[in-house]
């Protein structure tokens, strides 16, 4: 996280006037906090800002708390129990019909249950947040930002990058490089995905790969001028999957072996599975087969009920290979057959995200 947005936090904590306006700057400062991944600490300053509530204190104000306590849960990677947080805090903003956390609140929902995979949820949220007039510029930009992923995740490719390019105009007003971070990354994950699925349609294209790479170059650069500011484990395992889309195996397992470990301990878990088949994928191609046979065993033995079906797919094709490299045909025919299966999911899945989007798509970003 910017420095710069904690210190101007702090200056305008110090001078605050009025003790309301100090705790809902100390509340902001959590959420900073815990964007920056310091949730213990932003634990302490929420309550250090319950301690100083006031009696009286707007019930506005104590109900923000909630909305404040998820956004730390879900920094703390319990997506389960952040979801179930923020949805109660949502509730609890409507029954004081106080517009502006509610918008807070189903900006967030629309990012977590855009994670999920939930597309109809995710998008009522966003339109609503889009069409809400108290909303505050941050909350848009989230909005904005899940309405955007959305159509990637959907393989609306074209759309996703519309969408991205008027959210940049919202981030730009922000001020906050941590929140242009965000939307660098998202924009550079729009690219590869595109790049991923013209590769997995049999049709490669080299611009969008070469073009993938180059954003993901960018975000990477960026990131590191920030002091604290985000990692960037998931753009590295991105870039080596470009270049494995290049053929440029070598230099794909040297980023997986120095960006795998961290992504593990971030508990980024598909990912990391997903970036595990393809390392093995590379270490076929180099020839070493024990290691990318234990390789493609270990990417699939991480599979369970949750896994997407695009990376259950690309975990069963890599397992092919690998049973292919030591003779075994016949299993290496069954993952084939999985893989195929998990395609064909993937894609009725793209469909179906497609059609809910195109219903009623008159929200603008506004």
């Amino acid at each position: 996280m910017s420095q710069r947005l904690l210190q101007a936090n702090q200056r305008s904590v110090a001078a605050a006037a009025h003790i309301v306006d100090r705790i809902r700057l100390l509340q902001d400062r959590a959420v900073l906090l815990a964007r920056l991944g310091r949730v213990a600490e932003a634990e302490r300053t929420l309550a250090d800002a319950e301690r100083q509530m006031p009696p009286g204190a707007p019930r506005q104000l104590k109900l923000r708390f909630a909305y404040v306590r998820a956004i730390d849960t879900y920094f703390s990677k319990r997506f389960g129990d952040a979801r179930r947080e923020m949805y109660a805090a949502l509730s609890q903003a409507r029954l004081s019909n106080d517009q502006r956390l509610i918008a807070e609140c189903e900006s967030a929902l629309a990012l977590f249950m855009q994670r999920e995979g939930d597309v109809r949820a995710a998008l009522t949220h966003a339109r609503s947040v889009l069409g809400n007039g108290d909303a505050t510029h941050e909350a848009r930009y989230r909005a904005s930002l899940a309405l955007a992923s959305l159509h990637q995740d959907a393989h609306d490719h074209e759309a996703a990058y519309r969408l991205y390019r008027a959210a940049h105009d919202v981030v730009k007003d922000l001020d906050d490089e941590i929140a242009m971070a965000s939307w660098m990354h998202r924009a550079a994950v729009a690219k590869a995905a595109h790049a991923r699925q013209l590769a997995a349609i049999g049709a490669p294209d080299k611009r969008t790969v070469k073009d993938a790479i180059a954003l993901l170059r960018q975000c990477i650069d960026y990131a590191a001028q920030i002091p604290d500011g985000p990692a960037t484990c998931l753009d590295h395992l991105l870039l080596a999957e470009m270049h494995i889309l290049q053929k440029q195996y070598k230099q794909a397992l040297e980023l997986y072996d120095l960006h795998l470990p961290q992504c593990e301990g971030d508990g980024f878990l598909h990912e990391v599975t997903v970036a595990m088949a393809d390392r093995a994928n590379c270490l076929l191609q180099l020839g070493q087969v024990d290691a990318g046979y234990a390789q493609a065993v270990a990417s699939l033995r991480r599979l369970d009920e949750t896994a997407p079906a695009e990376i259950r797919a690309i975990v069963h094709e890599n397992m092919a290979a690998a049973l292919d490299s030591v003779q075994q045909a016949s299993q290496a025919q069954q993952h084939r057959t999985m893989a195929q299966a998990a395609w064909d999911t993937h894609c009725h899945e793209q469909r179906e995200a497609r059609r809910v989007l195109n219903e009623n798509t008159t929200t603008t970003l506004h």
